[in-house]
């Protein structure tokens, strides 16, 4: 009974902290310097997710496979031409799908 106690507290605290923040937020605008810094947090995610994903196997550097450069490659022309991140995944994981069937 006390586990679940517990686990009840946790998530009731995790949820009130979350919740806080927010309606922190919401309430007043942001410093220039935090919003200008939001605005970079999206490409800077998908920029370390795609360098994790293309440069290392295993916990270990590899070489890129000629898939994944394609799909890199198409990501960031789609997002130079768009300014939309979910165009570059709407297009790169299609192409990465594609030229791994073909080579494979």
């Amino acid at each position: 009974m006390s586990t679940w106690l517990v686990i009840t507290a946790i998530g009731i605290g995790s949820y009130a902290m979350r919740a806080v923040m927010l309606a922190l937020v919401g309430i007043r605008p942001l410093p220039a310097g935090v919003d200008t810094a939001m605005r970079h947090l999206g490409p800077a995610a998908i920029a370390a997710l795609t360098a994790t994903m293309a440069f290392t196997r295993a916990g270990t550097v590899q070489p890129v496979p000629i898939a994944e450069l394609a799909a890199i490659a198409v990501g960031f022309m789609t997002v130079r031409r768009t300014g939309n991140v979910l165009h570059a995944i709407t297009v790169g994981l299609p192409t990465m799908w594609l030229i791994t069937v073909i080579l494979h």
